[in-house]
């Protein structure tokens, strides 16, 4: 039997017990209110791209921060084992057109829409209001949140695309078992970033609009399950809040935990390069989960779009690197210049250098690395360089 059919049936027998498990549930009065949750979303050109989604509320989504293991394994495992409401309808409203949806099996629903009327002046986001108005089988009265949308400014010199784990926030992912107190965290505050990443950030987001000028768009492997966690991080940490474009795990849950990203990245660089088709590129990943190989690729589908590549090396000193070295070759033969190294100072020397962030930048970034190298944590010391 062909691993696709056996994927099949995998999937079948998975809609099947949520069917049956939501039965059982309804039956014995134990179903929870509804909650709606809707992710940062992009405008470019009046198009408008909104993802969200419609969940059981079991109190995972904001939780307080907590220094109890067994609270933050409770709360993970309950992020993960989300209870999907399909079926739902929405109402959405915002920049001169409404529309409805309805959210798909597995709880997500997508808002796009052509022709908004896009906001007057250099506001980085545009505001929509959505609106969870009825799912069969739950009494709830209609609920709202206000949907933000990155709007990408006319007067951007460029884009930016980067990986989150490991990139931008510390969580091992490429050794999950060995740091599984960091990637079962259940809040912002017990992520650790990277030392200089928020002032390397913010100066390539800096532009003639302010301070949010440039856009930075996620892209990654994290499921969604997360988006909260990492918007909530950015938002704490000072680093820019984007888009992402991150994973469901009702399609790939298997590929997620064994690492493999069957084309997710490339799919989704290619995405946002074709709704920005104006601006370049600067990459930014990690070289613990392939991102050297897939921008290469990505320099290569898109000739003249990409600016520079960044690597942040988090792999244990000694480890080979062959692998990404080779890649960065292949980036290097097609103009594009790129940087290896164990925090982001190269990237900010060759960015000052280029001119494409502001003079003294790097030594800023410098001054941030220094400030928190070392810096004491609930995890211990601060995982500038990750240890073998």
């Amino acid at each position: 039997m062909s691993v696709r059919a056996l994927r099949a049936i995998g999937e079948h027998l998975l809609r099947r017990s949520r069917i049956v498990r939501f039965a059982v549930k309804q039956r014995l009065r134990l179903t929870d209110q509804p909650t709606l949750v809707v992710y940062p979303g992009h405008l470019t050109g009046g198009r408008l791209t909104l993802l969200g989604r419609v969940l059981e509320d079991e109190g995972v989504f904001g939780a307080a921060h907590s220094n109890s293991t067994f609270r933050n394994l409770y709360l993970t495992f309950k992020r993960y084992e989300t209870d999907e409401i399909g079926g739902a309808r929405l109402q959405w409203e915002g920049l001169g057109q409404s529309g409805e949806v309805v959210s798909q099996r597995d709880g997500y629903f997508r808002i796009e829409a052509e022709g908004l009327t896009m906001p007057e002046g250099d506001a980085p986001w545009a505001r929509i209001r959505v609106t969870l108005q009825k799912a069969r089988g739950y009494d709830f009265a209609p609920m709202s949140v206000e949907a933000r949308a990155r709007v990408v400014s006319p007067k951007a010199r460029f884009a930016i695309i980067s990986d989150i784990d490991d990139t931008i926030i510390h969580t091992g992912a490429f050794k999950m078992l060995r740091h599984w107190r960091i990637v079962t965290a259940n809040s912002p505050e017990a992520r650790l970033p990277f030392p200089g990443v928020s002032r390397f950030y913010r100066a390539l987001c800096e532009g003639a609009a302010g301070a949010e000028t440039n856009p930075v768009f996620y892209v990654s492997s994290s499921p969604w399950n997360l988006a909260d966690i990492f918007e909530r991080f950015m938002a704490l940490r000072s680093i820019p809040v984007g888009p992402m474009l991150l994973r469901s795990l009702s399609s790939d849950a298997l590929g997620w935990l064994l690492r493999r990203h069957h084309g997710h990245k490339d799919r989704m660089i290619d995405a946002v390069m074709a709704a920005n088709p104006t601006l370049p590129f600067i990459l930014i990943g990690d070289s613990g989960q392939k991102d050297a190989s897939v921008y290469a690729s990505a320099v290569e589908r898109h000739p003249g779009r990409v600016l520079a590549v960044h690597i942040h090396d988090v792999l244990p000193a000694g480890s080979p690197m062959e692998t990404v070295k080779a890649a960065l070759r292949r980036i290097e033969a097609a103009g594009v210049p790129t940087t290896l190294g164990r925090t982001l100072a190269d990237a900010a020397r060759q960015a000052e250098g280029a001119g494409l962030i502001a003079p003294g930048t790097e030594n800023a970034v410098l001054a941030e690395i220094a400030a928190e190298e070392g810096k004491p944590s609930r995890f211990g010391r601060f995982p500038l360089i990750v240890q073998p």
